[in-house]
């Protein structure tokens, strides 16, 4: 009987401290990734194929006559707060593809992409 009691305690507890977290996710912009940015060529990705893949850009700036950056953006983060234990776990991953593009073909790109991870 012991035993059993100190099961169901065992069981309540878990119970009562995983209830108290709570789970946030927060995405914004367009998805990027390694291996669709790697499939860009300058001189000879078109700005259709840009739009196949990514969409239309978060911003589309002229540079000159010719040429025109278009910049994606993309956040992902995740976090998790424990309320009676204290802590709390953040997963960001954050990424910026910038792309020139003149006469409706690519000619320079540059793709940046952050992992941060933090708990306290």
């Amino acid at each position: 009987m012991k035993n059993v009691n100190k099961f169901f305690i065992a069981l309540f507890s878990i119970i009562i401290l995983s209830s108290c977290s709570q789970n946030n996710f927060i995405e914004q912009g367009t998805p990027l990734s390694k291996e669709k940015v790697s499939s860009i060529v300058e001189g000879s990705t078109t700005e259709s194929q840009i739009i196949s893949l990514f969409g239309e850009p978060a911003s589309k700036k002229m540079i000159n006559s010719d040429e025109v950056k278009w910049t994606y953006k993309y956040i992902r983060k995740s976090s998790t707060s424990h309320l009676i234990i204290g802590e709390t776990r953040s997963n960001t991953i954050s990424g910026t593809l910038e792309v020139i593009i003149s006469k409706g073909v690519v000619t320079w790109y540059n793709y940046d992409e952050n992992h941060e991870q933090k708990r306290w």
